[in-house]
């Protein structure tokens, strides 16, 4: 089969057209176009190596084996999600906080996509007391326009008598105006808000020297991950990973040197057993073998420590 009829069968597929190509192969959609027709009067052997390229990239992500990241109600999940479920009826403010790794995005992102009543904000490095209102803003569906005391002024006009909760994923990022902001915005509107993020959030919240006092003293519940994990770690796990191998591989759990090496190989992170399961599985595959402690343990040497 050549270029061009290997071509024209991927563009069977629903989700490819000649501009999709054009896109991914950084050839313009007149060449591609011209090339299907047999009409292209440039060079033709660099686009058939552009167009091969391609190709192989596809047939590769078609027939390789996905694990995909999903919500599993481990017993540390549940735990973060009673937390945000007691913030949100209280009308109050909670925080969760951990290393990475350890699924708060993940309970975040659950949370808000069975409530309503819930708006989610990913904090990023740039995000400042201005930022952070006028993405709220834009949620809202209000005004997004003025300065800091204006934006609040709508956010809060918005949010009084909902009983919303606003959940705010590496809330660690947010400087200490952001976060005056958000307790000014629970104060008079009576929202609730949920803080998650990196241990060094609650030192943020605090202050290195407790002279946050008036907005730590907001906080009504706290959970630390790290100091539930060690209760429920095994069992937590063990219910992850067979999420992730349960495209045939889930039976591997049966044997204990394999989910050990696993456990072993993960150092307990749920993203990095993510990672590896992901690694392991493709390589399983590619190379038509089953699950080994060997090659977790040599996938497991790619990761980053």
């Amino acid at each position: 089969m050549n270029v061009k009829e290997k071509l024209l069968q991927i563009l069977e597929r629903p989700s490819y057209t000649q501009k999709t190509v054009a896109t991914k192969t950084g050839l313009s959609a007149t060449a591609v176009s011209q090339y299907l027709k047999g009409a292209y009067k440039g060079n033709i052997a660099n686009v058939e190596a552009a167009l091969t390229d391609f190709i192989n990239r596809e047939e590769c992500r078609t027939n390789r084996r996905e694990v995909r990241a999903t919500f599993v109600p481990t017993q540390l999940a549940m735990r973060a999600l009673s937390l945000i479920t007691d913030t949100h009826i209280d009308g109050d403010i909670g925080v969760i906080y951990g290393p990475a790794g350890m699924g708060k995005s993940m309970v975040l992102r659950e949370y808000s996509y069975k409530s309503k009543g819930a708006i989610l904000i990913e904090a990023d490095p740039g995000c400042t007391a201005r930022v952070l209102l006028q993405e709220l803003c834009t949620r809202l569906g209000v005004k997004r326009t003025g300065n800091i005391h204006e934006l609040s002024e709508e956010c809060i006009q918005a949010l009084t008598g909902t009983g919303w909760v606003i959940l705010v994923d590496e809330a660690e990022l947010l400087p200490y105006r952001a976060l005056e902001v958000l307790r000014r915005i629970h104060d008079r509107s009576g929202v609730a808000i949920v803080l998650a993020g990196m241990p060094r959030l609650l030192i943020n919240l605090r202050g290195s020297r407790g002279e946050f006092a008036q907005l730590y003293s907001r906080v009504g519940m706290c959970l630390n991950l790290e100091t539930h994990k060690d209760k429920f770690e095994q069992e937590d796990f063990n219910r992850i990973l067979g999420s992730l191998l349960a495209d045939g591989d889930e039976d591997s759990l049966t044997q204990p040197e394999l989910a050990e090496a696993f456990f072993r190989c993960s150092k307990g992170n749920y993203r990095r057993m993510f990672k590896l399961a992901r690694g392991v599985v493709r390589a399983s595959a590619i190379r038509d073998q089953g699950l080994s402690v060997k090659l977790i343990e040599s996938y497991a040497q790619m990761l980053i420590h």
